[in-house]
């Protein structure tokens, strides 16, 4: 981690907040493409069932995105609901490295889109301004802690 990642980082949380009150039951998410520096393109997840937001980013690029790091406060999805997984969009596209601000707690993903990503050989980093990424999206957190508690076994 460097003071871009802490930068590039600081932009996803300012896009995931664009979408405040309009993802449930989904997360608020930015994504930032960045290239030597220079910024490629930018996405958000608008609301629930709309494309996440490193899909949007990378759309901006027609999907491209040889050697660039991504940046995205959640870690990217690797499941099939109302969109497609965003780590296979991110595989195809080149990139080399993925900077991620926290794991997603939602069980179908946690840590399982990271293992995705490095079993690809992409660079992973995680953990970058986690707190105020855990602070943007308590609401999800705290939802998917519930969901769990009730799908728990019962002694």
């Amino acid at each position: 981690m460097n003071d871009d990642d802490l930068r590039w980082m600081e932009r996803c949380l300012e896009l995931a907040a664009l979408a405040r009150g309009r993802t449930a039951p989904n997360p608020m998410v930015g994504s930032v493409l960045v290239r030597d520096g220079e910024l490629l393109a930018e996405g958000f997840h608008e609301r629930a069932g709309l494309a996440h937001a490193e899909v949007d980013a990378l759309r901006k690029l027609a999907g491209r995105a040889e050697g660039a790091t991504l940046y995205v406060n959640l870690e990217p999805c690797c499941h099939h609901g109302r969109t497609p997984p965003c780590t296979d969009a991110i595989h195809r596209s080149g990139v080399r490295r993925v900077v991620i601000g926290m794991i997603d707690p939602n069980p179908l993903v946690s840590g399982k889109g990271v293992a995705m990503l490095e079993s690809a050989g992409v660079e992973v980093v995680i953990g970058v301004r986690e707190l105020e990424c855990r602070e943007l999206n308590r609401a999800y957190i705290a939802s998917m802690a519930e969901r769990s508690a009730l799908n728990a076994p019962r002694e």
